[in-house]
């Protein structure tokens, strides 16, 4: 992943000018550098007009975090300024716990609990760390920059939606609205026609190309034929070509009926293909599940999948999760799971299956919003085996055990697309919602709220 871009702004009273402060500033910045992060230093704001130039300057050099150091009690208005001149930047807060002990003012804890009461009303949500500057703080400091770029990078994604949602999939509808108002996000609408009708523009030597590079990087043929493959990825190169002309960071496609059970193709090999190119995807036009799915990827810095609920398997104390086949061939873990098979029910398309491996991982949904707010479920687990099975497939063992989960997604609710993706991220998760003002929807083992 690159290295996130912090802006970092130390902030003191200007009627202070005490030694003590250059030090905590000096050990921050630089413990922040040698843990990888890109700081961009500032002068010490004297007043509103200062925070208003570092302001222009930090967005102008792409700052995807902005770093307030508390060292002493501050002037409010100048850290009001900075955070209403960079209402689109994700904020951290980080407070030294006191600057002298035995000297008890001016407090860095004051400026951090005046200015966060004063941010907060001023509609601006943000992550915080207390303590000093030490190996513990900085990595927590970290992690939260981390994150912070992550939703940065998230509000200047643009999210390809080709086509309507599938038939009587009503859980999967939301209004982009409150979608854009929440996570600053930006949603591209794609005729289905057009797809189809640059599928089959496409030159048989730029498909039978694609099908070559999946066989050889992926997975070989099981029921289906070379040329029939080639056939179905004529999807994957006209989707690349519209990702790239709209210059989209995620995207999903209307799959069926049309393509699946009319033009006897499927999405699921393109699909495969695209995220082996570094671009995500979902099934059956579901933004919030797109939207998951690359915070995921974001934050996993690897692939991520999402899924359909379909099996409760009690005595596994697990669930089933499962979808065609879709997903990037680097999750099956071994490659020589992998394979290239024809469409599990009606025989059509090309689909890329293997069953997930073991190991710790995380689910999560963006919510449809209820009474206006917006939501982020999540959980953690692991993957266990799964056997034989069709499609792409985790058998999914969450830490607060199947049935609880599966009465906590129905009381919520949480719709039928899970995203998934290896790794404990619940805390950048919580972090996350910190930094969006998001609802977190936390379910076992861990601390819900």
């Amino acid at each position: 992943m690159t290295p996130p871009k912090a802006g970092f702004v130390t902030c003191v009273h200007p009627y202070y000018d005490l030694p003590a402060v250059t030090s905590h500033r000096d050990r921050a910045i630089q413990s922040l550098t040698n843990a990888g992060c890109q700081v961009l230093q500032t002068p010490v704001p004297r007043s509103s007009s200062d925070a208003l130039e570092i302001a222009a300057r930090l967005r102008a050099e792409g700052a995807e975090v902005i770093v307030l150091f508390f060292c002493t009690w501050v002037a409010e208005e100048i850290t009001l300024a900075l955070a209403r001149e960079t209402m689109d930047i994700p904020l951290l807060l980080w407070s030294l716990p006191y600057l002298d002990r035995d000297i008890p003012m001016p407090s860095p804890m004051s400026g951090l609990t005046s200015s966060g009461s004063n941010i907060r009303r001023l509609g601006k949500p943000f992550a915080s760390v207390i303590g000093h500057v030490t190996e513990e703080k900085t990595a927590q400091a970290m992690e939260a920059i981390r994150v912070g770029a992550v939703v940065r990078r998230l509000r200047q994604a643009r999210f390809g939606i080709v086509g309507y949602p599938c038939p009587g999939m009503l859980d999967v509808g939301v209004d982009e609205a409150d979608l854009q108002k929440a996570l600053g996000l930006t949603v591209v609408h794609l005729d289905l026609d057009r797809l189809v009708r640059e599928a089959e523009a496409v030159p048989a030597a730029e498909a039978e190309a694609a099908a070559g590079r999946l066989m050889r990087e992926a997975a070989p043929l099981e029921d289906i034929d070379p040329k029939t493959l080639a056939e179905n990825l004529r999807l994957y190169v006209a989707m690349k070509r519209l990702a790239e002309d709209n210059n989209l960071s995620a995207y999903c496609v209307r799959c069926w009926p049309e393509l699946r059970d009319q033009r006897r193709l499927t999405m699921c090999a393109a699909h495969s293909l695209m995220a082996m190119d570094g671009l995500p995807s979902s099934c059956e036009v579901d933004l919030p599940a797109l939207v998951t799915t690359y915070l995921l990827n974001q934050l996993a810095d690897s692939p991520a999948f999402n899924f359909d609920v379909t099996g409760y398997l009690e005595e596994e104390d697990a669930i089933q999760l499962g979808h065609c086949g879709a997903a990037h061939p680097a999750l099956a873990g071994d490659p020589s799971h992998v394979r290239i098979r024809r469409h599990m029910r009606t025989g059509t398309g090309a689909t890329v299956e293997f069953p997930f491996p073991s190991g710790a991982a995380t689910l999560a949904k963006l919510l449809r919003p209820i009474h206006g707010r917006v939501r982020l479920f999540t959980t953690s687990g692991e993957v266990i085996p799964s056997g034989e099975v069709r499609g792409s497939v985790a058998t999914f063992r969450p830490a607060g055990g199947a049935a609880r989960l599966l009465d906590r997604m129905l009381r919520e609710p949480v719709e039928h697309h899970l995203a998934l993706a290896y790794g404990d991220f619940l805390r950048e998760l919580e972090l996350f919602c910190d930094y969006t003002g998001l609802d977190y929807v936390p379910f076992g083992g861990v601390k819900e709220r």
